[in-house]
């Protein structure tokens, strides 16, 4: 490797590097996976870097750091998986490589670990000792905002307000109850991470990063904020950082708000997904089981109906009220069948088994299930199909296609109309299936996102039939499921067209 090194990375090695033979140098492509490299990998890594892999699985604080903002840009004293502590370097290559340099810090980082590690101990239990005991505070309430968690966002203000947060906010004070992500958007980003904190129980604190907030007066105040459990309590403690934002600290802190942001929204999503199920799945078992009962009160209806000498002893207001239950009971019937429909497509539990089936067949039974409709509207069908053309498809899910399409084209078909079905074949040696009607058309707005699902207000029919609003989003899935294509040709008073290719 260290042959074919580029100029540009010997130069950066010799004048930049000191000499030190435990340097690990990892060469990347621009979205950080590991090309080669040389040095000791395990000393790092805890195993040697696996070709191909993302940098940042060996690295975690490489997350989102390739490409750099800046080349080069210089980590300091960064801990790794085998609690190494390294300076890492990385540098931009003239052709698009990425050089990744790990330089062994650990025995200067050890020299003064310890006593920093004392003096922060110390002056945090001496500030918490003192504080509890002149005014019941946790920390020092000079410089610190003190933020008692009460609720997810939500927190009282547990001590002085120190004179920064004074020119950031005047109208909150000691004792009040805030939304301290409003104030400090970026503490919603650290929020996820103090949760997973306090969570464990421990006593103790984490830091978050630098930030900066605008204050009223136009000038810029650096901050940081550390979240403390301390008797079963949540804090955020927010203060004036000491520190100025470097472009080093500005890219390090952008990866982690990223990396926790990306955990957030894949939490949301498991939780958002697992309501979905728990959503169709609870349309479907309810419709099922809510088919029994309609279907019960429609054969009651029907037989009273049916019965010249119970009917005989009815009014007509009477018998007029039993014919509404009967059509209403119809029409919750075929409501009820297409949500269920709709909710096993919608979690997938259907299998497409196709079979050879002839188009004359399909159209013929869907006309057959359509007749009694297109008579009381006076509707008259046609179709061209003078020799049968066989096609590969499952023939219950298909039928359901025609019978829902051509429901759709009665019920927007007025008194008189015409509804056609022809069968066309393509120069490409494709079918296109038309169900053509002389109804009302539709605006082009609608038949753009006509096949979208569940339409929550339905149109009304030209009879005033009502619909449900979700035949044609049945019929997309099933057409979907096929891999065959389907889309509307539609114009306001001159009907419309719906054509599936084949």
């Amino acid at each position: 490797m260290l042959k074919h090194l580029p100029q540009e990375i010997i130069k950066y090695l010799v004048e930049e590097l000191p000499p030190f033979t435990g340097v690990l140098m990892v060469k990347c492509d621009n979205e950080g996976r590991i090309i080669d490299y040389y040095g000791p990998g395990q000393e790092y890594f805890g195993q040697k870097p696996v070709i191909g892999e993302a940098i940042h699985e060996s690295s975690p604080a490489l997350f989102s750091m390739i490409p750099p903002l800046v080349s080069p840009m210089i980590l300091k004293n960064i801990k790794s998986l085998t609690s190494v502590y390294a300076d890492i370097h990385i540098v931009e290559a003239l052709n698009d490589d990425y050089w990744v340099f790990f330089v062994d810090q650990s025995n200067e980082v050890e020299k003064i670990r310890d006593i920093l590690q004392k003096i922060n101990e110390s002056k945090f239990k001496a500030e918490s000792r003192q504080n509890i005991e002149q005014n019941n505070s946790v920390y020092d309430v000079f410089g610190f905002l003190q933020l008692k968690v009460v609720a997810s966002h939500s927190a009282i203000i547990n001590s002085a307000v120190p004179d920064w947060f004074k020119r950031l906010n005047t109208s909150f004070d000691s004792g009040d109850e805030l939304l301290y992500t409003e104030i400090f958007p970026y503490l919603e980003v650290f929020e996820y991470e103090a949760d997973e904190f306090w969570e464990k129980g421990a006593t103790g604190k984490i830091k978050s990063g630098i930030w900066t907030e605008n204050a009223m007066d136009g000038s810029e105040i650096v901050l940081k904020a550390e979240a403390v459990l301390f008797d079963g309590q949540k804090y955020i403690l927010v203060s004036e950082a000491d520190d100025a934002v470097d472009d080093a600290h500005t890219a390090l802190q952008m990866a982690r708000d990223q990396k926790l942001a990306y955990e957030k929204l894949e939490k949301a999503e498991r939780k958002l997904k697992t309501l979905l199920d728990y959503k169709d799945k609870f349309v479907s078992i309810v419709s099922h089981d809510l088919r029994s009962p309609v279907a019960a009160v429609l054969g009651i209806a029907e037989l009273l109906l049916n019965d010249e000498t119970e009917m005989s002893k009815l009014s007509d207001f009477n018998q007029d009220m039993l014919s509404s239950i009967k059509e209403e009971m119809l029409r919750l019937l075929d409501y009820n069948d297409k949500l269920y429909h709709w909710s096993n497509l919608e979690l997938g539990n259907f299998e497409i088994i196709k079979t050879k089936v002839g188009l004359k067949k399909i159209i013929e039974t869907a006309q057959r299930t359509a007749q009694k409709k297109m008579d009381a509207k006076k509707i008259s069908f046609s179709d061209n199909l003078e020799n049968d053309i066989e096609v590969e498809l499952d023939l219950t899910l298909f039928l359901q296609v025609i019978n829902n399409l051509m429901a759709n084209a009665i019920k927007f078909t007025p008194e008189n109309g015409r509804i056609n079905i022809n069968v066309e074949k393509t120069d490409n040696n494709k079918l296109l299936l038309s169900v053509t009607d002389s109804g009302v058309g539709m605006q082009e707005d609608i038949a753009k996102n006509i096949f979208k699902g569940f339409a929550r207000n339905s149109t009304i029919g030209t009879s005033g039939e009502k619909g449900t609003g979700l035949g044609l989003g049945i019929v997309k899935k099933i057409i979907d499921a096929h891999g065959f294509k389907i889309h509307v040709e539609s114009e306001p008073g001159k009907g419309s067209a719906f054509i599936i290719s084949i």
